[in-house]
């Protein structure tokens, strides 16, 4: 089983707004409308061109089954967010996706912490960065819960 994660480009809008789009995946989202093609597209070029977010898109054996991105909170502060692909749920690949995506972001970036937000109903979630080695840092604001790992 090889599980890599690589740079998100724009080719992969449509997939990516697929994931974005699933039901399961809006729900356990801070904003949980679907999303225009156009809207995403733009979205998309902004994160790539950006140097205060970095986007990868997990792979296992070749195939996309999830995305992992970070984004800049302050320096050497990064939030994490993690999207598995819908046919990829409940296969056990959340732990490596989360990892692979871990790799492949602190291999190219300066981070000592990254926190996640996890909606206080997405129990897969929270036991997914428990296991990463994430604490809880805050009780829930809005709905989230703040979970933080020191990597540096």
């Amino acid at each position: 089983m090889t599980v890599l994660a690589r740079a998100a480009t724009e080719a992969d809008a449509g997939l990516l707004l697929d994931w974005r789009n699933d039901p399961r995946t809006r729900q356990a989202s801070r904003s949980t409308g679907v999303i225009a093609l156009d809207e995403h597209s733009a979205w998309l070029r902004g994160v790539l061109a950006s140097t205060e977010r970095a986007l990868y898109v997990v792979e296992f054996d070749g195939v996309p089954v999830g995305t992992v991105r970070f984004d800049r909170e302050e320096e050497g502060v990064w939030e994490v967010s993690i999207t598995l692909a819908p046919e990829s749920r409940g296969r056990g690949l959340s732990g490596s996706v989360l990892a692979a995506g871990e790799r492949a972001f602190t291999a190219g970036h300066r981070a000592r912490v990254v926190v996640a937000a996890v909606h206080q109903d997405n129990a897969a979630s929270a036991a997914l960065f428990d296991r990463a080695g994430y604490t809880e840092t805050a009780p829930a604001v809005d709905g989230f819960r703040k979970l933080r790992k020191t990597v540096a």
